[in-house]
């Protein structure tokens, strides 16, 4: 697994700890997104990095029992300073339907670390 799928595996164990247990520091999960971060969620909204801050801090410990599972993880595109990836997120807690997205994004390497540039969401079955 390169660098920038490796990225996004470990990301969303850092968001399935947070909101399911209320693990994990904010300022370390931020560390992962670039200042200009954007993004585009299943339903067409436009968020950006504040937002997606505000986001996981509202979130802490909302979701008992979530687990996050990612598949088909595939590297559309790559280039000396950046990638553009694709995957399928499947979010399920007990008692809750699940819910699936398929999702783009667009990755850099910034000081040797990669790092989120923008991300597009789509609702998925």
């Amino acid at each position: 697994m390169n660098s920038y799928l490796q990225e996004v595996v470990d990301l969303h164990q850092l968001i399935e700890a947070r909101f399911a247990r209320g693990e994990g520091s904010l300022e370390a999960m931020m560390e992962h997104f670039v200042p200009s971060f954007s993004m585009v969620s299943p339903a067409g909204l436009q968020f950006g990095l504040q937002d997606v801050e505000q986001l996981f801090e509202r979130n802490t410990g909302s979701q008992p029992g979530l687990n996050i599972e990612l598949t088909d993880l595939e590297t559309l595109h790559q280039w000396a300073d950046g990638a553009l990836v694709r995957y399928r997120e499947i979010h399920s807690a007990e008692g809750k339907d699940d819910t699936v997205r398929v999702s783009t994004a667009l990755l850099v390497l910034e000081a040797g670390r990669v790092k989120w540039r923008h991300l597009h969401e789509t609702w998925a079955v």
